[in-house]
């Protein structure tokens, strides 16, 4: 399968349902997460069915989808060929669950910066409000 293909189902699949994972389950298992996410994803792609694949990963980690990333997923289903996407999520799982890591740490990196900026503006407003 074609990178462009593995990372649509990286972003319009994968990204919403690690999202969905609760905060709680992550701090949990911070040091085994990503393989867990990795293996269930594996393990939950056998079968036929791309709705039983969300429907069994979301059950084994407590995925929840958000209210907002609902109607993507499902547009992704509805699009997406069921047979060659179930078997890119069992053959080619470890490159998609990285390509949805560094998603995430890019998306923490850039609210590390927006939040140093925040700390800089507010010391740079109260160093001036000094004066």
């Amino acid at each position: 399968m074609e990178m462009t293909q593995l990372r649509e189902i990286a972003n319009n699949l994968l990204w919403p349902l690690w999202r969905g994972i609760p905060d709680g389950y992550k701090h949990r298992y911070a040091r085994q997460i990503w393989q867990q996410f990795e293996d269930n994803i594996r393990s939950s792609a056998y079968t036929s069915d791309l709705a039983k694949f969300v429907d069994k990963l979301c059950a084994r980690l407590g995925i929840q989808v958000g209210s907002r990333e609902v109607e993507s997923v499902r547009a992704f289903l509805d699009s997406a060929d069921p047979r060659s996407t179930l078997a890119a999520l069992r053959s080619e799982t470890t490159v998609l669950a990285l390509l949805v890591r560094v998603r995430n740490d890019e998306r923490k990196k850039e609210y590390a910066d927006k939040v140093a900026a925040n700390e800089q503006e507010e010391e740079t407003a109260s160093a001036s409000s000094l004066f």
